[in-house]
């Protein structure tokens, strides 16, 4: 089983953690999905959101404790 990458080290291998998650959050918005959208598709960009919105609730976990 491979460990988690922890957010500092990250951090320490030259990755800015904000502008990283700036450029995620830039590259795969939380959008509105359109009736005519097919089914493959939403999935898609949910899928890619999820990961965003992980992230996000991991350095609001990291954050707090």
């Amino acid at each position: 089983m491979q460990s988690p990458i922890s957010l500092s080290l990250l951090e320490t291998s030259g990755l800015q953690l904000q502008s990283i998650l700036q450029e995620l959050e830039d590259n795969f918005p939380s959008v509105n999905p359109h009736p005519d959208d097919p089914t493959n598709l939403i999935m898609y960009r949910s899928g890619q959101r999820s990961v965003v919105e992980w992230i996000n609730h991991r350095l609001t976990e990291d954050n707090n404790g």
